[in-house]
């Protein structure tokens, strides 16, 4: 019986890449469309080359490439977005980077940091670049470019939260808004109101008991003079607990 191979990991940079409103293009002229995404691609692996990274994966109109450098992958993203910002006939890529473990599967890589890097890239904004926590730590310093932190969120169908920072650079387009499709982990803006304490109601309750037996053991004779007080708290105590 033969064995399995044993599956292969290493720690890479990834860059996720993917062609923005891709398919409405296509659905506009699919003939430019596809032109326009192998000049795109063309111009994209050039720069991921020219910093020693190498593509791993393509499907579609969105790519994988990861790099033994964090800094070498950072300034390959910002060189892909400012080259396709200057020329019109290419189309406007969104890019992700993480540094993460990966699992090699010949050329491809696989696995949750190939994920994370792809999730970053759906969330960039057309001609911008979404980095993790981990890619900051490597590159913050060391390139003309800044990082700026936005809020942390939890990605889809994965468990633990995760600090994202928008790539500030000329030629790149800065983030706003997340985008849906990693939600924000932030507090409720309500906090629950804390349970109202049951002690002044039980002090009425005790009150009227006490009425009760006093009227049992003087045959009424005390217990009515009190009743007016009884019912004046039990008023009180509603109008308390009457929201305004």
């Amino acid at each position: 019986m033969t064995q399995a191979p044993a599956i292969q990991r290493k720690l890479t940079t990834i860059l996720a890449a993917d062609a923005a409103n891709f398919s409405g293009r296509m659905a506009t002229d699919e003939v430019a469309t596809i032109q326009a995404l192998r000049r795109s691609r063309s111009v994209i692996e050039g720069c991921i080359a020219i910093r020693g990274g190498r593509v791993a994966n393509t499907a579609g109109d969105g790519l994988i490439a990861e790099f033994p450098s964090v800094v070498e992958a950072v300034a390959a993203a910002v060189t892909i977005q400012r080259s396709i910002a200057d020329a019109p006939d290419l189309l406007a890529f969104r890019i992700g980077l993480h540094l993460g473990d990966v699992i090699v599967e010949g050329d491809d890589l696989l696995g949750d940091g190939v994920n994370l890097a792809a999730r970053l890239e759906q969330m960039a904004p057309e001609g911008g670049i979404l980095v993790s926590r981990q890619v900051v730590d490597q590159a913050r310093g060391r390139l003309d470019a800044d990082f700026r932190p936005l809020a942390p969120v939890t990605p889809k169908h994965m468990r633990d939260e995760i600090e994202v920072y928008g790539v500030i650079a000329d030629g790149v387009k800065e983030p706003g808004n997340l985008a849906p499709v990693l939600h924000r982990t932030e507090p409720p803006a309500d906090k629950a109101a804390p349970a109202k304490s049951k002690k002044p109601q039980t002090r009425y309750v005790a009150l009227t008991g006490f009425v009760l037996v006093v009227d049992l053991l003087t045959d009424g004779a005390i217990s009515w003079s009190l009743l007016p007080a009884a019912f004046f708290g039990y008023r009180l105590f509603r109008a308390r607990q009457t929201p305004s």
